[in-house]
């Protein structure tokens, strides 16, 4: 049944809009690079490196060392063995996101969470942070799918909900998500400030978003606008 206000889905991505898992991130892929004597990096290089997937990840993260694609896996290996038991250890919901998704979902507003973390990760990230109840459908990415931008695994896990995407607000912290949602045929896109990009970026990047947030209750506000 549909709401009286304009918008009557969200959808968020997860790392850096929803979520700061940037810690447990950067610890999986330096005990990788430990393992293998290669240098570790540091905390504030990583909001750089994240933002496509964990194999674009890891390739950012080496910057100029060339590794053979059978080296490479192995440091890739090494590093998803370690995340899948270690990627809820310091991450944690940004102040105030919970609150404001209860009052957006409170005004019967869909929720939805697209990320590029693994399908499974993403889905056990939310319900450490969220519980089970909050949101419509968590979308991660399959084994071998199409990471985000492209729209093709939201797409095909949401058929059912029969998403109006002119009456939707994407949110995100990154231009990968400014992208993902016009692939999307998303219009209403809003950049979080609280993530790992800020307004420099945002400002340096082709395709603008239709606003900023800066503060989690601001997406309240949003949630009011009517028709």
């Amino acid at each position: 049944m549909k709401n009286s206000y304009f918008y009557q889905n969200f959808i968020f991505d997860l790392d850096g809009t929803l979520v700061d898992s940037i810690a447990d991130i950067a610890d999986a892929v330096n005990y990788a690079f430990y393992y293998f004597g290669l240098p570790e990096r540091d905390l504030k290089e990583f909001p750089s490196f994240i933002g496509n997937g964990s194999v674009t990840l890891i390739k950012r993260a080496l910057k100029d060392i060339r590794l053979s694609d059978a080296e490479f896996q192995k440091v890739f290996d090494v590093y998803y063995q370690y995340y899948m038991k270690h990627f809820v250890v310091k991450t944690k919901a940004y102040p105030g996101i919970q609150d404001a998704l209860n009052f957006a979902k409170e005004k019967g507003i869909r929720l939805f969470v697209y990320s590029n973390k693994p399908a499974e990760i993403a889905k056990i990230v939310i319900a450490h942070c969220f519980g089970n109840n909050l949101f419509e459908k968590v979308v991660g990415i399959p084994l071998n799918g199409k990471v985000k931008p492209a729209p093709d695994v939201f797409h095909a896990a949401t058929l059912r909900y029969d998403i109006d995407y002119s009456h939707t607000a994407y949110f995100g912290d990154s231009g990968t998500d400014i992208l993902t949602a016009l692939n999307l045929g998303i219009k209403n896109i809003y950049s979080v400030l609280w993530g790992y990009k800020d307004e420099a970026f945002f400002n340096s990047f082709e395709q603008k978003p239709k606003g900023f947030i800066k503060e989690p209750s601001e997406i309240k506000n949003i949630a009011k606008t009517e028709l």
